[in-house]
């Protein structure tokens, strides 16, 4: 559920107006919050994947799935952002920064949900 909760989130924030959100504090910050953004969805996923079931299930094949979904997510909102939605522009970089963000999420989540003070 948090997982899904997150994609209803970047949804919305993808959607929203261009001109209406703020400057970057720096060059380069829109890029880091493509990579958090798409990272905590890739962690967020895995999670809920290692709870339904448990931490021997994350196989790779489950985690390849996890990074193609979130690569895949990632470029259908830059291609919304480029046709679809008011005032916004998609980009390579965008999707390459998205990628990156689904990829590190999923290669990390072993040892940052290892580090979550839950019952196994």
């Amino acid at each position: 559920m948090p997982a899904l909760i997150w994609l209803l989130a970047i949804l919305i924030l993808s959607s929203y107006p261009g001109n209406k959100i703020p400057a970057a504090p720096f060059f380069g910050f829109d890029k880091v919050v493509h990579i958090g953004i798409y990272f905590i969805l890739s962690l967020l996923m895995m999670f809920g994947f290692w709870v339904s079931n448990n931490k021997e299930n994350l196989t790779f094949k489950l985690m390849i799935s996890t990074i193609v979904f979130g690569i895949l997510f990632g470029g259908v909102m830059e291609i919304c952002q480029h046709y679809i939605f008011i005032n916004r522009s998609g980009n390579w970089y965008d999707f390459i920064a998205n990628s990156i963000g689904a990829i590190s999420g999923v290669v990390l989540s072993p040892q940052l949900l290892e580090l979550l003070p839950l019952k196994r």
